[in-house]
């Protein structure tokens, strides 16, 4: 058996021969929106950690190179220990033009580019090494600010008042710069959009686990710099987690409204099956499958079609992300790994638990201690919400499995009578070989053999 987690392989052939979610039909959608719109373009894809946000960008970008496109990939946290990513963005640029317009072409532009790449460049280090200033960029030092920037200076000992005295003097300077900047940007971006046919792209990744303010300075400098005719960025993020940088950096202010600065558009990565499709999507199913097979239960498990069914319907009831469910199956590979071969499993059980220990360890732990209740635990779960399409599923009998191992002696006779009373026969007759031993110890039991093997550090 395995306990790792797959490495995504890309077949460059088929791209998206892996793609949960329709996400390929997503792909194609953005990438016809981008080559359709010749403004600038600033696209946030919204989707939480372990969504799977950057296999998505590794499949999309085969495709564009099958599509004979190519793009600039933007690792931020990689480059998060640089003061600044405006010289990264230009770096990457200038390696795009040469890979694509070769045998001469657009020479005048790139030598433009990058001549005004290194006056707005040195300007930027110069003003930040000097004023210290937060996520500073040049175009907002306006007039209105001349004032608040000979304020700030006052307060700071080792800024001369000759030094703000002489920025303020170079104000237009600067603003000339940017502008030539941009300007040969431009030219760049329409030599690029008439050689492949797309704009110039930048798809930016790894955003939300960079340092804050490193984050926030570079979606000021892409709206502040980058921001012209045939440019598109294209950032994939955790939406909530950049807000939280916002509100770090800038204290109690509308970090929805903040982030609305810098976007075009927001989107969300297509994270579910739809409920309406003109064809079949796979899913959570179909993952659970392919880590079934990757970490090799088969034959230690005794029923794996069971196993996968149920782990799929808990991860759409409880909304995994692909590596929360990769988790769950490194639980469950523990489980069945320490078990001697051929020993009865419980699936429904199993999957719940481990499902639980990586979404809600809340819930866990108080099945593990035996301190919740039947109803506590239909409640807290939301169980009478879940819902299964799968035939080999039934509801009805998942829900009695639980209320077995969870309800008191009182409670299970009374079950039984309204049971037998509503002529729905004794639905708890056949629990005793599903649950061997005490019925209320079966789920404690099962999780404290969950437990004696942990994939992280415990705490103590």
């Amino acid at each position: 058996m395995k306990i790792n987690p797959p490495k995504i392989t890309i077949d460059e052939n088929a791209p998206f021969k892996e793609a949960l979610f329709g996400r390929e039909e997503f792909a194609k959608s953005l990438t016809n929106l981008i080559q359709n719109v010749s403004e600038s373009l600033v696209i946030f894809v919204n989707a939480p950690w372990g969504a799977g946000k950057s296999t998505f960008s590794e499949m999309w970008r085969a495709y564009l190179k099958q599509q004979k496109q190519e793009v600039i990939y933007f690792d931020a946290y990689a480059a998060d220990y640089f003061d600044d990513p405006f010289v990264s963005f230009s770096g990457e640029i200038l390696a795009l033009v040469d890979k694509r317009l070769n045998e001469g072409k657009g020479l005048i532009e790139r030598r433009e580019f990058k001549e005004t790449a290194i006056g707005v460049g040195k300007r930027l280090a110069g003003l930040a090494a000097k004023v210290g200033l937060r996520a500073i960029t040049l175009n907002a030092v306006e007039s209105a600010h001349l004032e608040e920037l000979s304020e700030i200076a006052t307060g700071v000992s080792e800024i001369g008042a000759d030094v703000i005295e002489k920025e303020i003097e170079n104000y237009t300077e600067e603003k000339d710069a940017l502008k030539n900047f941009k300007e040969s940007l431009a030219k760049l971006a329409t030599k690029i959009r008439e050689e492949q046919g797309f704009p110039l792209t930048i798809i930016v990744d790894e955003l939300d686990r960079c340092r804050p303010d490193f984050a926030l300075r570079l979606l000021e400098r892409i709206k502040h710099l980058f921001d012209v005719e045939g440019v598109a960025f294209i950032l994939l993020v955790n939406r909530n987690q950049i807000e939280s940088y916002i509100r770090t950096v800038y204290g109690n202010v509308d970090a929805d409204a903040y982030l609305l600065k810098f976007g075009s558009l927001f989107i969300d990565l297509p994270n579910k099956q739809p409920l309406r499709s003109f064809y079949y999507q796979t899913g959570r199913k179909e993952y659970c499958q392919r880590l079934y097979a990757h970490y090799e239960f088969s034959p230690r498990v005794n029923d794996g079609g069971f196993l996968i069914t149920c782990a799929a319907i808990f991860s759409d009831h409880f909304d995994l992300t692909l590596r929360e469910i990769e988790k769950a199956f490194a639980v469950m590979a523990l489980y069945f790994g320490s078990l001697p071969n051929n020993q009865f499993a419980n699936p429904l059980l199993i999957a719940l638990l481990s499902i639980l220990k990586i979404k809600r360890p809340d819930l866990y732990q108080s099945l593990s201690k035996g301190t919740i209740s039947a109803n506590q635990f239909s409640q807290q779960a939301e169980i009478n919400q879940l819902k299964a399409s799968d035939q080999n599923f039934n509801l009805d009998w998942a829900k009695d499995m639980l209320n077995y191992c969870l309800m008191t002696d009182t409670e299970l006779a009374t079950a039984k009578n309204e049971a037998v009373l509503n002529n729905k026969g004794d639905t708890f007759g056949d629990m005793q070989m599903w649950v061997r031993g005490n019925r209320n110890q079966a789920i404690p039991t099962l999780c404290w053999q969950m437990d004696r093997f942990s994939l992280l550090p415990r705490s103590s």
